[in-house]
């Protein structure tokens, strides 16, 4: 059973969603929530996901 019956359940509807998005919605739709340790130690929620991630 669908819980919102404004998203659409189809493959490929999501698809062009996801991809047709406007970057303000694309950055919301691409996140990750955090464990609570962490959420404690970087003062982040749920941060970006990037493609390129930048390592130290």
């Amino acid at each position: 059973m669908k819980y919102n019956p404004r998203v659409s359940s189809s493959r490929g509807k999501c698809t062009k969603a996801h991809f047709t998005a406007p970057s303000s919605v694309r950055r919301i739709l691409m996140s990750a929530p955090l464990s609570r340790d962490l959420r404690t130690k970087y003062n982040v929620r749920s941060p970006k996901i990037s493609a390129r991630p930048q390592v130290k």
